[in-house]
Order: structure tokens, then sequence, then C-alpha cells
């Protein structure tokens, strides 16, 4: 069997609409890379304030955002991960967490602004970005119509799209 380490992809289910306080958690990591949510921030550590130890990481600068390995790096078992950021650097946050040794059910991901969501070419091998809404697409890289599946591929990170002929498709 292969492990396939978690990625942060559109309905993963670190993410979050509202941060919530974990009771069984011995210590509280905030990383915030968004100053517009530093309001939200503030609302939960008020809330958690005198009850959970806590460190809180504010990444204003590209350094900042290298440097959050170390900071993941040095927490202990049981530290609860909270991340609020835009979707490339909450990826990159994520992804330096589960290196760190941190799962899923340890982090809690705010994303400001729009998710992405990546096609998988069946073809060609290609990943792509594509919206959010849609079905299906083309491959920007072998120009074959792609119908994109229910089901997110963490070895490929994406979702498979599996090539079709829409002259063959017929209209109900």
């Amino acid at each position: 069997m292969v492990y396939n380490s978690p990625v942060l992809f559109d309905k993963s289910e670190t993410i979050v609409e509202k941060i919530t306080v974990r009771q069984d958690r011995r210590k509280l990591l905030i990383i915030s890379a968004v100053p517009k949510k530093a309001e939200t921030i503030e609302q939960f550590i008020h809330e958690i304030n005198d009850q959970k130890e806590y460190e809180l990481m504010e990444i204003n600068e590209e350094l900042q955002l290298k440097n959050v390995s170390e900071v993941l790096d040095r927490q202990k078992m049981g530290t609860q991960l909270y991340i609020s950021a835009k979707w490339d650097d909450a990826v990159t946050i994520f992804t330096a967490a589960i290196e760190a040794g941190f799962s899923e059910d340890e982090i809690q991901t705010l994303i400001s602004g729009k998710k992405k969501r990546y096609i998988y070419c069946l073809k060609c091998y290609h990943l792509q970005e594509a919206v959010a809404e849609d079905t299906d697409t083309i491959c920007h890289h072998c120009q074959i119509s792609l119908e994109i599946g229910p089901f997110f591929s963490r070895e490929r990170k994406g979702y498979i799209g599996y090539p079709y002929n829409p002259a063959f498709v017929t209209s109900n």
C-alpha cells in the first residue's frame, strides 16, 4: 500500500468557514498571512484567551513564509494549527505542516478569497487549474475535451479529467 500525504484541495476537510477551539489540544498555533482577516483572528484569540496556550505568527512578507517550516518543526505533539491565508499561501503553509508531522485532524484552514481547483488530464498527464463550477474543460496542454470527475486524487493532486469526444454527447 502506498501512502499519499494529505493535500489541500477545494473540498478539503481542513477548510472551514469559521475557526473553532479544539478543547482536546494542549496548544494552539495560529498562522495568519492575511492582514484583512486580522479581526477574525483577534476575535478567536479573545475567545481562547486564558483558556489555552497559544502562539500567533503573522506573515507579512515572503521571507516569513519561507521560515514557517521552522516554527512548525518545533511544535510539540498535541498542537492544533489554524491557518488563515489566501489560497497559494495556505497551500504552502499546509504542505509545510504535513511535512512537520501534523495530520489533517490537527489543522483548520480559513481561506481568504477564492479557492483553486486543479484537473489532471488522463491523456497527457498535465495538471491545470479549472473554474470551480465547471463539469468539463479543455486540456491546455493537449487540447482534448475533459469531463471533470467527482474524485480528487491525492497522488495526482487534482480531480481526474476523463477524455471524451464532445461530438458523441447527446443533449437531453
